[in-house]
């Protein structure tokens, strides 16, 4: 498992608390995960302090204020256990109070595509200009990937190219959430999509094994700030409202698994017998998760 290598001003503070952390016994590495983001995003302010101040979490929570309850909450207890950490070496950082538990029954509710939807959005987002887009396509393959397997966001952005067998039209997800891997299958058309693209970025930049496959116009892995712009861009081009409760860019998964199911009450197949099958290609902890 590669450590999460920070880069922001704070980043010996953060790699010591995340150390700290593991060494208590704690399993801390989807933890920080979402401190890096975090980081990121003081790296993208150029921030050099060492001290962080309540207008600088305001702002950060205004950019992921998208996010579901269970989600949001997740980012704010990980920022807050940290701002309380660095106030006790820093006397004049600013501690971030504590929030309640979110109920999950309040939790936001799943946005489902429509099929001329995901056509619309899979249109719009094939002409996104050089200076958004450094490898043709890109977002397009992305959103495309999302919806055909049901992929979480944060396992598409952490592939490499060596995790997409062309032959067997497989994608490997080595460390999903919960620590789980598994293989994903492609239909004709989603690996036909991913063909495409992996040769415009042949023809872009050079690809080794351990290439990110999505990167950014500086050939950094796209982040999830980055792709969640393109997201909504490509909504407004298809016409589709965005408001607080959505869409966000995990209602592909969403979307994929509700398609799914509907196809095969079409085909009359016995959906008890395949929900196990899509629990264990979603990468869910258990049929409930999927039910």
């Amino acid at each position: 498992m590669k450590p999460v290598n920070f880069t922001s001003g704070l980043a010996d503070e953060m790699a010591h608390f995340v150390k700290l952390k593991q060494s208590c016994g704690c399993d801390y590495h989807g933890s920080a995960k979402l401190l890096f983001r975090f980081d990121q995003y003081l790296v993208a302010l150029l921030f050099k302090d060492k001290v962080l101040t309540r207008p600088i979490f305001q702002n950060y929570f205004e950019t992921i204020n998208h996010l579901c309850g269970r989600g949001f909450t997740n980012h704010y207890s990980v920022l807050q256990q940290f701002s309380a950490w660095l106030n006790v070496h820093q006397n004049n950082a600013y501690v971030l109070e504590r929030r309640r538990a979110v109920d999950r029954s309040h939790s936001r509710a799943a946005y489902i595509f429509t099929v001329d939807q995901i056509k619309a959005i899979l249109d719009n987002s094939a002409h996104f200009s050089k200076k958004e887009q450094l490898i043709p396509r890109l977002y397009q393959t992305l959103f495309s990937l999302l919806y055909s397997t049901g992929i979480r966001i944060g396992e598409a952005l952490g592939l490499t190219h060596a995790d997409y067998i062309n032959d067997e039209k497989l994608i490997h997800i080595k460390e999903g959430k919960f620590r789980k891997q598994r293989y994903l299958v492609l239909s004709n058309s989603a690996a036909n999509r991913l063909n495409q693209y992996i040769h415009n970025y042949k023809s872009t930049l050079p690809l080794e094994q351990d290439s990110p496959l999505f990167v950014n116009i500086r050939t950094k892995p796209l982040t999830y700030n980055s792709a969640y712009c393109a997201f909504i861009k490509t909504l407004n081009k298809s016409a589709i409202t965005k408001n607080d409760s959505g869409p966000r860019l995990h209602d592909f998964r969403h979307s994929f698994a509700v398609h799914r199911l509907l196809q095969w009450y079409k085909t009359e197949a016995d959906i008890n017998a395949k929900l196990p099958f899509l629990s264990t290609y979603m990468g869910h902890v258990d049929i409930t998760s999927t039910q």
